[in-house]
């Protein structure tokens, strides 16, 4: 969620009031049963900046940041990573492109052994 907030803040920025108005930010949280109640599905989406593969292919790096220096240290998607895939068996995805903002999808096993 910080992560879309500052996508959404870098957005505005660079936008005109009228643009804001227009195309106002946003960010939707959505939570599904899947597989027969088998795993829950956490999807987070925003209409920030978004960004293109490059970026996408190491944003759960250990360290790695596009943030300013003393704004990131490049641990929080390596660390959710990590929870989510290693410590809860589930699995985090990321979909995004330049200026059409950005989606995580989480699925985690609902009785998975912790």
């Amino acid at each position: 969620l910080l992560n879309a907030v500052d996508a959404l803040e870098q957005k505005m920025r660079s936008q005109t009031p009228q643009e804001r108005n227009d195309d106002p930010s946003q960010i939707t949280l959505r939570t599904t049963l899947l597989n027969d109640e088998q795993y829950v599905q956490i999807v987070v989406i925003d209409n920030g900046t978004g960004m293109p593969q490059e970026i996408r292919q190491q944003i759960f790096d250990p360290f790695f940041t596009t943030k300013p220096i003393g704004k990131g240290t490049g641990l929080g998607l390596s660390i959710s990573y990590q929870i989510i895939t290693e410590r809860h068996d589930g699995k985090l995805e990321c979909f995004s492109s330049p200026d059409e903002g950005t989606e995580f999808v989480i699925h985690i096993p609902i009785n998975a052994e912790v």
